[in-house]
């Protein structure tokens, strides 16, 4: 079953903003920092086993120690191999890449450090930094974002700022990490405007998340058959029929849809191609984007719309009594008609979660 559990229910630690923001650091090797961060607690030393670390980022062994060496050679992170295993100590004191004095012309040449803490930092879950359904990229942005959030309510940086300092080449990549963290309960998106046009966003770090409440089984040291970066599909079911899918997992009272089920059952990948497709016959063909931007608009609408009608389905799937009939709809032409509907109206609509539920509410 699913329950709601506090996004610091496995622990945090600290993640420190100067360290985020250093564009010298590549991505993984932030996403390795942040791992460590979330171990090291209220103390400064994280003690994960090699094997696990891989695992829980889904990275090969040579990716790891890539990006671990950056590290260590940057004095971000110290390593010390003992008896047990190696103990990996996060360095308080770092260079410092920001705000450096100015050298005078016939003066030596200067290392300055400062305390990691200087420009600010915020927590980073141990949960976030574990969940085998984000990509190491996404836990990166993620670390990022949670760095500046030690301040409470504060100014951020735009995405091509946050692009830059992450070391993202495409707005594409971005996204298709970013969304990952909308998707899975991590972080919520609101737009705002000024003067009727799109002007910034708030973004929330959601303090619950929801999850399938399993016993959790400890990491062996020998890992065997790993291959990382692939999802385990030995057990997975893979159907077309929201019938079948129905008959599969609501046989049991207490049934539990994922949003990977709901995607199957839904066929989201050809939702989302559908959107697309009408997207650029609005601007090739009907010539229905009066700017770039308004076309921008359009992605960032249908996207968080379909990302919605999954969330939403997923939540309504718990409480639903006639549940076989609303899988039913679900798969049938019924869902592509309210998507049809969105389509059409896309620049009225004010509030997303308000328009999905409506429409769900109407199958």
């Amino acid at each position: 079953m699913f329950v709601m559990v506090n996004i610091d229910s496995k622990g945090y630690g600290k993640i420190y903003k100067s360290v985020m923001r250093d564009r010298s650091l590549p991505l993984l090797t932030k996403t390795i920092y942040a791992y460590f961060c979330a171990y090291a607690g209220c103390g400064c030393q994280a003690f994960p086993k090699r094997e696990k670390i891989l695992n829980d980022l889904q990275i090969n062994k040579d990716t790891f120690t890539k990006h671990l060496n950056l590290l260590v050679e940057g004095r971000y992170i110290f390593k010390e191999r003992t008896g047990t295993g190696n103990v990996y100590t996060i360095l308080q004191r770092i260079l410092a890449h920001e705000g450096l004095p100015k050298v005078e012309p016939g003066r030596s040449d200067m290392l300055v450090f400062e305390n990691a803490a200087a420009h600010g930092f915020g927590t980073i879950p141990k949960l976030v930094m574990l969940d085998p359904q984000l990509t190491p990229q996404a836990k990166a942005i993620y670390a990022y974002f949670a760095s500046f959030a030690g301040a409470g309510t504060t100014a951020f940086p735009r995405r091509s700022t946050i692009m830059r300092e992450l070391r993202i080449g495409s707005v594409e990549t971005y996204y298709r990490h970013f969304n990952q963290l909308i998707e899975h309960g991590y972080l919520s998106v609101e737009h705002r405007k000024a003067d009727g046009r799109f002007d910034y966003c708030i973004y929330h770090l959601q303090e619950e998340v929801l999850r399938e409440k399993m016993s959790e089984k400890p990491v062996s040291e020998k890992m065997e058959h790993q291959n990382f970066g692939q999802p385990n599909i030995k057990n997975r079911v893979i159907s077309n029929s929201s019938l079948e899918n129905e008959q599969e997992y609501n046989h049991q009272s207490n049934s539990v849809f994922t949003p990977e089920m709901v995607k199957e059952i839904i066929h989201f990948d050809q939702l989302r191609a559908e959107v697309q497709a009408w997207g650029d016959i609005l601007r090739d063909t009907l010539h229905g984007f009066s700017s770039p931007e308004e076309e921008q608009r359009y992605q960032q609408t249908t996207n968080a719309i379909l990302r919605e009608i999954v969330s939403q389905t997923v939540v309504r799937l718990r409480w639903e009594q006639r549940r076989e009939r609303f899988l039913e709809n679900l798969g049938s032409p019924a869902l592509w008609e309210m998507v049809c509907r969105l389509l059409t109206h896309w620049k009225e609509i004010q509030s997303v979660q308000g328009y999905v539920v409506a429409v769900l509410n109407n199958l």
